[in-house]
């Protein structure tokens, strides 16, 4: 396949995976238990919407700037994999739903830095502190929380810790590598490191170096970079399809309706099929989802 082919592979893929898959315009209903499939779903809702997005920047040459959406729809397959590995407890689902209050109590902080360094007035935030108290409170109520012993003395206050893409990749070898190989070589992309900007530097001459003089040409992109992002991304969305398909055929197979079957188990061998067209071979995991559907 040529960039143009894997392009429209990559939309055809959408449209079969939110059609069939994620039945786009379909109401869903969740019983208790069954939380974490909602935000699973959701995720991988995302994550379609990401890859559509990356396609459209790389199909206009802007690789540099797909890598960002790239490194967004690692995490979704990390976050995704995260909560569908959970125990018995829930305790990564409930460590999931919890970011939003743990992160808000960061938020509080980075304000009373603020207002102490005499950044922003005061007014108003008198009770900055008593807030942060009471929100680091409801999350020791919850469970959130450490202990350290200090002068005989044991000590309990709250875990603020928030979620991250490095504590995700450490709970597997699989997303370990998925970190190592992608996700820390697309920072320099996010965060503009001055190396990753030097393919907008047109040379004026072949003698003078680009750093002297140049013409910025923000058309230009790296081909070895785009051909990875767009080979990554694609297997990246299919490889979470089968991710998850497999996963409720293990554990929720009766979420399915039997008709419905047949056509996913296909879409899942037209995705095995097209591998040797991308960077990454999972043939053998979606050779497994047949057995499983068949059982």
């Amino acid at each position: 396949m040529n960039k143009k082919e894997k392009i429209e592979y990559g939309r055809y893929v959408i449209e079969e995976i939110t059609s069939k898959f994620l039945k786009k315009d379909s109401p869903y209903f969740f019983l208790s238990g069954y939380e974490y499939l909602r935000e699973v779903i959701t995720l991988y809702g995302k994550q379609s919407n990401l890859l559509e997005s990356t396609l459209l920047l790389l199909e206009n040459n802007h690789a540099e700037e797909a890598y960002l959406l790239l490194r967004s729809i690692l995490n979704n397959k990390m976050l995704i994999e995260y909560l569908c590995n959970d125990d018995e407890d829930r305790s990564r689902y409930k460590e999931y739903m919890i970011q939003p209050e743990k992160s808000r109590i960061s938020f509080l902080k980075d304000i009373k830095r603020a207002v102490d360094e005499g950044w922003m007035d005061k007014k108003g935030l008198e009770n900055l502190d008593e807030k942060i108290e009471e929100y680091e409170q409801a999350l020791i109520d919850k469970g959130f929380k450490k202990t350290q012993r200090k002068r005989n003395k044991t000590i309990t206050y709250a875990d603020t810790r928030t979620l991250s893409i490095r504590k995700m990749a450490l709970t597997d070898e699989l997303s370990f590598g998925t970190y190592m190989t992608f996700y820390r070589d697309g920072s320099k992309y996010e965060h503009s490191d001055f190396s990753a900007l030097n393919i907008y530097r047109q040379p004026v001459h072949s003698d003078v170096p680009n750093t002297q003089a140049f013409v910025l040409d923000l058309s230009r992109t790296d081909t070895e970079l785009e051909g990875k992002v767009l080979n990554t991304a694609i297997t990246m969305y299919s490889l979470t399809f089968t991710f998850i398909f497999r996963h409720m055929l293990n554990n929720h197979k009766h979420l399915f309706q039997q008709e419905e079957l047949p056509a996913l188990v296909a879409l899942a061998q037209h995705f095995a099929d097209n591998d040797k067209y991308f960077m990454n071979s999972s043939t053998p995991e979606k050779m497994s989802i047949s057995e499983g559907a068949q059982q």
